[in-house]
């Protein structure tokens, strides 16, 4: 799996009453390659580039976001660990299961 796989399976993947209610940009910087998803009330939509005003900014290299997404590294050591970094950590834990990440 790429992270182009897990972004476009992603917003075709999610159940859109799992996102009802919800509207948040999250972004996610991974040492070259910049994406966002933007959620508005059932909808998701991946987007190249950093967004303005995200609610929540995740940075970490390509292959260890992939491996937290794979179940292969705990999300909480790969912070601990300072391998992936979430800017507003309180806000993540109410998408981490949605985006898969948990």
């Amino acid at each position: 799996m790429t992270i182009n796989d897990y972004f476009e399976k992603l917003t075709t993947k999610i159940n859109p009453s799992d996102l009802e209610g919800i509207s948040t940009k999250i972004n996610f910087d991974l040492k070259g390659k910049e994406m966002h998803l933007v959620v508005n009330d059932g909808a998701i939509s991946a987007n190249e580039g950093l967004a303005d005003e995200a609610e929540v900014s995740i940075t970490a290299k390509e292959e260890d976001l992939l491996s937290i997404i794979q179940g292969e590294t705990n999300p909480m050591m790969a912070m601990m660990m300072g391998k992936i970094k979430i800017s507003n950590p309180g806000a993540m834990m109410k998408y981490a299961k949605i985006l898969g990440l948990m």
